[in-house]
Order: C-alpha cells, then sequence, then structure tokens
C-alpha cells in the first residue's frame, strides 16, 4: 500500500509505557481515542494525531463504524502526511457491528462475527487505513450467533497471514472472555470505566484480565467529561450523584495541584496490569492535561477513599480509609 508523501518527519517525546498483553510490545500509558475523527474535521483531527505522536503516544484505538468509516481515514491519513513510521504506532481498531447501510444485506442494526464477515470487515479496514496489517482487532460486540471456535479460527487465520498481529475484545463480559480465550489469545479488554463507571471492578472484569493477563482500554475514563469539571446536561438523579462525586474529585484535585481529569486518570492507571485510558479529545490543552497525568500517583489512602466516594457507600469492613469522607 501507498506510503504516502510526508510533509515532515516529526519528533517524539518519551511516555511511560506499558507491554500490551503478554506480546512484549510496548504501547504509550494511555491511547489517543479516534472515535470522533471525521473527514468534517479533518485538519484539526489530523493536528491532534500529530500532537499526540509529538506528546508520545503510540497506540490509536479506533473501529471500522466510527463515523461510518471515516475515522480509520483520516486516522490513516493523518500519520502518513505526519511522516510517522508504521512500525512506531499501535494501530487498534474494531469490528463486527453492523448499521444499516454498511451491507445490502442488513435492514437492522446486528452483531456479525461470522468468519466470512470478520474477514471481509478486516480487509476493508486495511483499507481505509492504508496500512497492511492491524496491531490489534477487536470484536466490538458479543454476537450470540457466532461460536467462539469460530470467531477464534478465523483470527488465528488472519494472524497467520499477518493481517492481524494481536486480538482483544470490546464490551465482553468475564464469562464471554473466558470462552474466546479457549480459541485465541485475548491481549486486552477495552470497556468501559471510570469513577462515575466501577462494573468492571464490581463485575469481576478487572480481575479476569488480571488472570489472563489482558490490559483493560477504558473508554469515556472521565464519563463525558464530567470528571473534568464539564457539567452534565441531565436534570435528574443521576446527575445529581455524577456531581456529588465530581465535587469530591475537585477536592482531591486542589490537594494535589492536579486537574480534575488528572485525578480521574491517575486512579485508573494506578490499578495493576496495565489500565490504560483511551482518551479521546481535539483539544490540545486536554491532550497536555492527559499526557501529565502518566505516572501521577495516589495515596493508597485517598485511591480508596475515592473507591467509597464514586461507589457511594463503605467497604464492607467500613474502617479507616473506607469511609465516606475524612479531615484533610
Amino acid at each position: 500500500m501507498g506510503e504516502g508523501n510526508p510533509i515532515d518527519t516529526i519528533e517524539k517525546a518519551h511516555l511511560k509505557t506499558v507491554e500490551l498483553g503478554t506480546t512484549g510490545q510496548q504501547v504509550s500509558a494511555i491511547s489517543l481515542g479516534c472515535m470522533s475523527l471525521t473527514h468534517a474535521n479533518e485538519a484539526d483531527g489530523i493536528a491532534t494525531v500529530r500532537r499526540a505522536h509529538e506528546s508520545g503516544i503510540t497506540f490509536y484505538d479506533t473501529a471500522d463504524v466510527y463515523t461510518g468509516g471515516e475515522s480509520e481515514e483520516v486516522l490513516g491519513k493523518a500519520l502518513k502526511e505526519a511522516g510517522i513510521s508504521r512500525e512506531d504506532v499501535i494501530i487498534a481498531s474494531k469490528c463486527g457491528i453492523v448499521f444499516p447501510g454498511m451491507v445490502p444485506a442488513y435492514e437492522h442494526k446486528a452483531y456479525d462475527l461470522s468468519a466470512t464477515y470478520l474477514k471481509s470487515s478486516v480487509e476493508v479496514s486495511l483499507k481505509r487505513l492504508d496500512v497492511d496489517y492491524i496491531d490489534l482487532i477487536q470484536p466490538h460486540r458479543i454476537d450470540y450467533l457466532a461460536h467462539p471456535e469460530e470467531i477464534g479460527q478465523a483470527f488465528e487465520e488472519l494472524k497467520s497471514e499477518g493481517k492481524v498481529r494481536h486480538v482483544g475484545v470490546s464490551n465482553y463480559t468475564a464469562d464471554e472472555i473466558r470462552a474466546l480465550s479457549e480459541y485465541v489469545r485475548l491481549e486486552s479488554l477495552q470497556t468501559q470505566f471510570s469513577l462515575l463507571h466501577l462494573e468492571p471492578i464490581e463485575t469481576g472484569l478487572t480481575a479476569v484480565c488480571l488472570e489472563k493477563k489482558m490490559n483493560v482500554l477504558c473508554w469515556s475514563p472521565n464519563h463525558k467529561g464530567v470528571l473534568a469539571g464539564k457539567s452534565s446536561a441531565r436534570d435528574d438523579w443521576q446527575e445529581q450523584r455524577e456531581a456529588g462525586v465530581a465535587t469530591q474529585v475537585k477536592a482531591f484535585a486542589d490537594q494535589y495541584g492536579w486537574t480534575m481529569s488528572q485525578v480521574a486518570l491517575a486512579w485508573l492507571m494506578q490499578l495493576p496490569g496495565g489500565v490504560i485510558p483511551l482518551v479521546g479529545t481535539a483539544n490540545p490543552d486536554h491532550l497536555a492535561e492527559a499526557v501529565d497525568a502518566v505516572g501521577k500517583t495516589l495515596d493508597r489512602d485517598d485511591w480508596y477513599e475515592l473507591m467509597v466516594i464514586a461507589r457511594g457507600r463503605p467497604m464492607p469492613w467500613g474502617q479507616r480509609p473506607y469511609v465516606y469522607t475524612k479531615e484533610r
């Protein structure tokens, strides 16, 4: 595939890395989420990818359904125009969600991880990205009509053909991870995870990822900006809960001299096993803020207090630091 005509080659800053699963491959401790890349804002998107790479981010996450495939196209173009070496970045994409119009046979939204569709969707993603291989391919959602063995065999064939290097999953449950793991090595789980969405901890997802030596890739780590200080558009009990947690996060941010977003991101990255937030932003200040969160560490006492605040109830044993508030 074409190498493009890079405008100029850019220098990359050093950023802490973690191992991707058991691959031996190092990825930046945060990833740029590329869901918002579109042709309509292509110039901004290309500039964002360039800034991310200059900041040391080497991990880029997209999907075949993001803006109808435009995200993959813009990401591929951005990497080429910035003169970024293919071997210097890790590209993750997702497959399996089918919207009406994507495939002629589909009139309704559906999920398809049949071997035939999976392989064809990867071929299309390779063309959009203008690359020869995808580093990390992830079923976007579970397809109940596809046997894990069929999915696993299809991925193994794609790996043997050199079209994908590694496999992860997105929005899978612990049992679904274990089922697919019988047929193909899984390196990561992408799931919603933040101080306002604790299900990965409470349902055992983080535990099974530690068991399987898989990274957790956290989408919406700032919970649509609420944990970065953005007001919710809703006016209900959930908004009141979120606002209360955000107020407490602000208190910790002031105490540490960090931003609210840095507290929220640091809380996630402090978990063992290489937990990686996916930061989706075109704002250069927000990107720099996220990069600066890497390496920040909360006191253990404060980490657990934030956990209690987020849960809205004490830990079972009810002793300090597992109480709702403490003197600062």
